[in-house]
C-alpha cells in the first residue's frame, strides 16, 4: 500500500518519508512482482484537502519487460472519483527493476496529519 500523509506544515522530504508500499492480493503474487525501484509519491488533491477527506485507490498496474508502467487503472476509490487522478498520475511515474512484465494490484492510501 502506498500512503501519502498531507499536512500544511509538512516539507517535501516529510511527504516522501510518509510514503508505505504494500500489495493487494494473494502472497504467491506477491513473490512474482518486480521490485519497485522508484515510487513517486501522489499530490493530494487540494479540493479534498480544503474538505479534509481521506481515503484511498487500488490501482491495476501493467509493468512492462523494461520495468516501465504501460498502463494504471483504478479498480476501486474510496471516497469515488477525489483521488483517482492523483494515484494514476503517480503510478504512471513508478519504475521496476527490468524483467518479465507483470500485472500487480497496489492500494494507495490518502491520509491528512496534523
Amino acid at each position: 500500500m502506498i500512503s501519502t500523509k498531507k499536512s500544511a506544515r509538512a516539507s517535501i522530504p516529510a511527504a516522501l518519508a510518509a510514503v508505505f508500499l504494500g500489495s493487494v492480493g494473494s502472497s504467491f503474487a506477491m513473490a512474482q512482482e518486480p521490485a519497485l525501484v522508484k515510487a513517486v509519491p501522489p499530490e493530494y488533491p487540494r479540493a479534498a484537502e480544503r474538505r479534509d477527506l481521506e481515503g484511498e485507490v487500488i490501482v491495476s498496474i501493467v509493468v512492462g519487460d523494461d520495468g516501465s508502467v504501460s498502463s494504471a487503472t483504478v479498480v476501486s476509490a474510496t471516497p469515488p472519483g477525489i483521488f483517482d487522478t492523483a494515484a494514476t498520475r503517480a503510478v504512471q511515474r513508478w519504475k521496476f527493476e527490468p524483467g518479465k512484465p507483470a500485472t500487480l494490484t497496489k492500494k494507495i492510501q490518502f491520509k491528512l496529519t496534523g
